[in-house]
C-alpha cells in the first residue's frame, strides 16, 4: 500500500479484517500525509459501513452480490477485452478506470471476496496495470490466513467416514465458529484432544483437554512477512499448572528438548546461516530476543520480465456473469475488537465501542436508515431508546432475536451482522450477543459470508436497549471542531482558506473589529511557555484511522474500570479517551463545514432552527472523520477553576492533574469543561457486587493486569487522562541517571506507543526540534474550540482529503 497512488478496494475492509490488516494500515498512513509529493487516492466499495470505507475519498455502496459485476467492469474500463455487464455504478467505475490508468504501476486493487472467479480478474486488473513487481511484490507474502476452506472441507468428510483416528486442535475454537457440523464429525473421532488456555465450546466437545500456557507465559516464533523472523519469550512465569502446546508434543514425539531449546536449535540450523550480520550464533540470538524481530535479505523469486498471467478471464467473466442477487442481502463481517471470536470473553474489547456505530457490549443488524423508517423502525440511540428484534434467516439458517440500528452509508437492500458474538463473559448468566455464524455458507468454492436474508419481525416483552457511547453522529457545521479540506485548497498554501486563524468580533467605534484571541484573557497565564517542559501532543486527522488501538492501551495501561452494558448505557462510560465519529449531514460539503447551515437552509427553505434538526441527521451516504478525544491540558483550564477543594491543579509543565484524595465528587469540573472528558466513578467498580461478575479487578488474577503505577480510583472521585504522567516522570528519571536532557521520542503514551499508523504524537512543546513542536507549527495545526480560550497543549492536524473542489 505504501507504494500505492491509487488504491481500489471492492468488500475488502483492509483496516479491519482482511488479511493482514496490522500491515495495511501503517503502510496506507505512509500514503495520507498531503505535506509529501503525492498522496494516495482511495476508493471503495462496499457494501457495510467499514472502517475501510469510512476513511476513503470515494465511497460507493453497493450489494455484495454486485462485488463480481464491479470488478468486471473496472477490468473493461481500463482496456480489458471482456463483455462485462452494466452496472449502476459505471459512471463511478469510469472514475476509477482514469485513476488507475494515470497511475499504471502505481496502483493496487484488491477485493474481499472470497469467489476465486473475483479474485482472477481482480488479479487481471492489477496484471493489466503492471502492478506485479511494483505495488505487489513477488518476493514478499503475509503469511497470516493461509488456511484453505477446500482442506477443511476435506477434513471433515474425513472425520466423518472414520478416516481420522487423532485430532490435535490448537489455537482455534471451530466448534464455535463452524457449529454442529463439526461437532457431530468431532464425535467421530477416537482421540481428540484441544490445547487451549481457557473452556471453550471446542475444548468442551474433546476427549482431552491439555491446557496450554498463555501466550505472555510462552515461547514461540513466527515468520508472519516473508524475510521478517520474529521470536516471542515469556515475560511471567507459568501461573497454572500448565504446558506449553509445542512442548506436548514434543514429549509426545519422544523428544526430550524443552521448547525453548528446540526454537533455539531451529534458528541457528535455518535462520542463522540466512544473514551475514553476526559471525556467532549466540550474538546472532541475543540481538535477535533483544529486537524481537529479524530481517533476512530475500534472493528474487520471479522477475517482472518472467511472470505471466494465465489466469482464465473468460471463464470468470462467465461465472460471475450467473450471480444472481437478492431483495434482501446480508453481509456478515467481524467487529474490530472482538474479531472472529477470540476476544469475544474480554470485558476489556467488549466495552470497546465499535469504530463506526459506537456500540458496546452487542452484536446487532446494521441497515439503511430510510429502509429502516419505511419499515416503521427506530433509528434512534438513547439511554431509553428501544431497538426493534428481528429473527435473521439465511439458507435456511436463523439467527434470533437480534437488534435492529441505523447505520448511515449503508447499501440499500443490504443488511450487516457481525460474527464472533455469542460467547459467555466472565460470571454473566446470559451470553453476551448473539452467534452468527451458523449463517455462514459452505459452498463448492468455499466459505461465504454473503447470502440472500430474510428478516421477521419480533414482538419482545421487555425493551431492547443498546449502549452506545456516542448518540450525536453529525458536526453541525462546527468547524471550531474539526476542520477538512480538499487536495487543491491545501496545495494552493493559503493557511486562512482551510485552516483559518481563529478571532474574536469586538465593537470599537461603532464598528466590528476582528482580533486574534491573545488580545482577550481571563486567567493568569500559567508559567509554563519556554521554561522547563510542556508535555503536549499532535494528533493527525489524516492518518488516525479510528482503529481504537489508543483507547485499548489507556484502558491497560490507567486501570480503567469495566462498568457493563447498563451503566454504558447510561452515558457512564470510564475511557479516558475516545474517538468520536462524525458523519457528514446531507448538505455539508467537503472541506467547507462553516458553510452547511447556509448550504442547509438554501436546500430546504427552511429557517435556522429547523435547519439545525436537518443537520443533526447524518446523509445517506456520508463522508467520517475520526477524532480522538482526551483531556486536552488546558493552560486556561475551566475545571480548575470550579474546583472547590482545589483537587484539580495545574502542574508547572503543562499538566492538567488531579489530587484523587483531595477529590469530593461535586463534579463542577465535568460540567465545565468545554470536551466533556472527566470521568466520575458513580459506584466502587473494583469492589461493588453489582460489577463483580465482568470486572477483571474483582477477580484475583485480573488484579493481576493492573499496573502499580497507576492508583485505581474509588466511588466518589473524578478521574482523566493524565498523559500518562507516570510514564513521564520515569522517562525524566531515566535521562537524569544517564545524565541527559530528555530524548524527543523517548517519553511515550500509552495511545502514541500503540497507534498503528504514528498518528499521534507526544513531546515537549518547548523543545524546538521536538517533533511534536513541529507539528504545533505545521499550517494544518489547530486547537478544538480554540476561540473559547482555554490553550488547550492537544493540537490537531486538519484532514486534507484527496478530492478536489470541483469533485468535492
Amino acid at each position: 500500500f505504501k507504494k500505492a497512488k491509487t488504491i481500489v478496494s471492492v468488500g475488502a475492509d483492509f483496516m479491519g479484517n482482511w488479511l493482514d490488516s496490522l500491515m495495511c494500515i501503517n503502510d496506507y498512513a505512509q500514503t495520507r500525509k498531503p505535506e509529501n509529493d503525492w498522496m494516495s487516492k482511495h476508493f471503495q466499495f462496499e457494501a457495510n459501513m467499514s472502517l475501510s470505507g469510512s476513511n476513503a475519498d470515494v465511497r460507493t455502496p453497493v450489494k455484495p452480490s454486485e462485488y463480481g459485476a464491479i470488478v468486471a467492469g473496472i477490468y473493461k474500463a481500463i482496456g480489458g477485452n471482456i463483455n462485462a455487464p452494466k452496472t449502476a455504478y459505471d459512471n463511478q467505475i469510469k472514475k476509477v478506470a482514469k485513476a488507475l490508468l494515470a497511475t499504471k504501476g502505481e496502483s493496487i486493487v484488491i477485493c474481499g471476496s472470497n469467489d476465486k472467479n473475483v479474485q482472477v480478474l481482480v488479479n487481471a486488473i492489477n496484471n493489466l496495470l503492471g502492478n506485479y513487481g511494483n505495488t505487489i511484490s513477488f518476493d514478499k507474502s503475509s503469511n497470516t490466513k493461509l488456511g484453505l476452506d477446500s482442506r477443511v472441507a476435506e477434513l471433515v468428510a474425513d472425520m466423518n467416514a472414520g478416516k481420522v483416528d487423532a485430532i490435535l486442535i490448537y489455537g482455534i475454537d471451530p466448534v464455535f465458529t463452524m457449529g454442529d457440523e463439526f461437532k457431530a464429525a468431532l464425535g467421530k473421532v477416537k482421540t481428540t484432544i484441544s490445547f487451549a488456555s481457557k473452556m471453550n465450546d471446542t475444548a468442551a466437545a474433546c476427549k482431552y483437554v491439555c491446557p496450554t500456557h498463555h501466550q505472555l507465559e510462552s515461547w514461540s516464533d513466527a515468520n508472519p512477512v516473508t524475510g521478517y523472523y520474529s521470536l516471542g519469550q515469556p515475560t511471567i512465569s507459568p501461573l497454572f499448572n500448565t504446558r506449553q502446546a509445542e512442548e506436548s508434543i514434543l514429549v509426545w514425539a519422544g523428544n526430550k528438548t524443552t521448547y525453548y531449546d528446540y526454537i533455539k536449535q531451529f534458528w541457528e540450523k535455518f535462520i542463522f546461516p540466512q544473514q551475514s550480520a553476526s559471525l556467532f550464533f549466540t550474538d546472532f540470538w541475543n540481538k535477535s530476543l533483544e529486537s524481537g524481530v529479524v530481517e533476512i535479505p530475500l534472493n528474487p523469486i520471479i522477475s517482472v520480465e518472467n511472470f505471466v498471467f494465465n489466469g482464465d478471464v473468460a471463464k470468470a467473466v462467465s461465472a460471475i456473469a450467473a450471480i444472481k442477487g437478492g431483495e434482501l442481502e446480508i453481509e456478515l463481517t467481524q467487529n474490530i475488537a472482538i474479531g472472529d471470536g477470540v476476544g469475544a470473553d474480554n470485558p476489556w474489547l467488549q466495552e470497546l465501542p465499535d469504530p463506526i456505530t459506537k456500540i458496546t457490549w452487542d452484536n446487532y443488524v446494521t441497515m439503511n436508515p430510510s429502509e429502516m423508517e419505511a419499515k416503521g423502525y427506530n433509528t434512534h440511540f438513547g439511554q431509553e431508546e428501544a431497538m426493534n428484534v428481528v429473527n435473521v434467516t439465511v439458507n435456511g439458517k436463523t439467527v434470533n432475536n437480534l437488534p435492529v440500528i441505523a447505520q448511515p452509508g449503508q447499501a440499500k437492500g443490504t443488511i450487516g451482522l457481525a460474527l464472533g458474538y455469542g460467547k459467555k463473559v466472565g460470571n454473566i448468566a446470559e451470553l453476551v450477543g448473539k452467534n452468527a455464524y451458523p449463517l455462514v455458507a459452505s459452498t463448492k468454492d468455499g466459505i461465504s459470508y454473503y447470502g440472500a436474508a430474510t428478516l421477521t419481525n419480533v414482538e419482545t416483552t421487555e425493551p431492547y436497549h443498546i449502549a452506545c457511547t456516542q448518540v450525536q453522529h453529525t458536526i453541525m457545521g462546527r468547524e471550531a471542531i474539526v476542520r477538512e479540506t480538499t487536495i487543491d485548497v491545501y496545495k494552493e498554501g493559503n493557511k486562512e482558506e482551510f485552516n483559518p486563524t481563529p478571532v474574536i468580533e469586538v465593537s470599537e467605534g461603532g464598528k466590528l473589529v476582528e482580533k486574534e484571541l491573545k488580545a482577550f484573557n481571563l486567567w493568569g497565564d500559567q508559567p509554563v511557555e519556554n521554561i522547563g517542559h510542556r508535555w503536549g501532543m499532535s494528533i493527525d486527522l489524516n492518518t488516525c484511522t479510528g482503529c481504537s488501538a489508543c483507547v485499548t492501551s489507556c484502558i491497560a495501561e490507567n486501570n480503567i474500570a469495566v462498568i457493563g452494558k447498563d451503566e454504558v448505557r447510561r452515558a457512564r462510560t470510564m475511557h479516558w479517551m475516545r474517538i468520536d465519529r462524525y458523519y457528514a449531514s446531507t448538505y455539508q460539503n467537503v472541506g467547507d463545514i462553516e458553510g452547511t447551515l447556509e448550504k442547509t437552509k438554501e436546500a430546504t427553505g427552511k429557517g435556522t432552527t429547523f435547519s439545525y434538526q436537518e443537520m443533526e441527521s447524518p446523509a445517506d451516504n456520508p463522508m467520517v472523520i475520526h477524532q480522538p478525544m482526551m483531556c486536552q491540558h488546558c493552560n486556561h483550564a475551566g475545571c480548575e477553576t470550579v474546583c472547590p477543594v482545589a483537587a484539580t491543579t495545574h502542574s508547572n509543565e503543562g499538566l492538567n492533574m488531579m489530587a484523587y484524595n483531595r477529590c469530593i465528587g461535586t463534579r463542577y469540573c465535568a460540567n465545565n469543561c468545554a470536551y466533556k472528558v472527566r470521568r466520575f466513578n458513580w459506584y466502587n467498580y473494583t469492589a461493588y457486587k453489582l460489577f463483580t461478575d465482568f470486572n477483571p479487578s474483582q477477580d484475583d488474577l485480573g488484579r493481576m493486569v493492573l499496573n502499580p503505577d497507576v492508583v485505581v480510583r474509588t466511588r466518589g472521585v473524578m478521574e482523566k487522562c493524565s498523559l500518562c504522567v507516570q510514564r513521564i516522570q520515569a522517562g525524566k528519571l531515566e535521562a537524569k541517571k544517564a545524565g541527559s536532557k530528555v530524548v524527543d521520542g523517548s517519553i511515550q503514551t500509552a495511545c502514541s506507543s500503540s497507534c498503528p499508523t504514528n498518528a499521534i504524537t507526544f513531546g515537549d512543546l518547548n523543545d524546538t526540534k521536538s517533533s511534536v513542536r513541529l507539528n504545533m507549527e505545521n499550517d494544518r495545526a489547530f486547537r478544538v474550540i480554540e476561540e473559547k480560550g482555554q490553550e488547550p497543549n492537544i493540537y490537531y492536524q486538519t484532514k486534507v482529503r484527496n478530492l478536489t473542489t470541483e469533485e468535492a
